[in-house]
């Protein structure tokens, strides 16, 4: 872990980027209308996806989580992406601040391919 951190450090020193976060804890509110069963994290427009941060079991229309991401942030700008249990779509969602976000009501409409959300910081 102490390897991860100082790699995640001298990054940060390298290339400018905002900051080294720690943990990170975040309520999800799913507004789809799709049960979440993963959802992942990458720097905004990298497409380097993280591991499933949502856990199990999936997260109901309706429902809502707290997320818990562990360090190794090293950006606060991130996209995330979910996969559903019953379609295929995996919609990504761009430029969240993952450093100040405290709360994400997430919306997806499958027929245009539109994400959005409704986020408190």
């Amino acid at each position: 872990m102490k390897t991860l951190r100082l790699m995640a450090f001298v990054v940060v020193c390298l290339t400018g980027f905002d900051a080294v976060a720690d943990d990170v804890r975040f309520k999800l509110i799913n507004g789809t209308s799709y049960p979440i069963r993963v959802l992942v994290l990458s720097q905004a427009d990298i497409g380097a996806w993280g591991p499933n941060v949502l856990g199990v079991p999936s997260l109901k229309p309706g429902d809502a989580r707290e997320v818990l991401v562990r360090g190794g942030i090293v950006d606060c700008n991130v996209d995330l992406k979910v996969a559903f249990d019953t379609v295929d779509s995996q919609p990504v969602w761009k430029y969240l601040n993952l450093c100040n976000l405290r709360q994400i009501r997430l919306k997806f409409d499958q027929m245009s391919g539109m994400t959005t959300a409704s986020y408190d910081e």
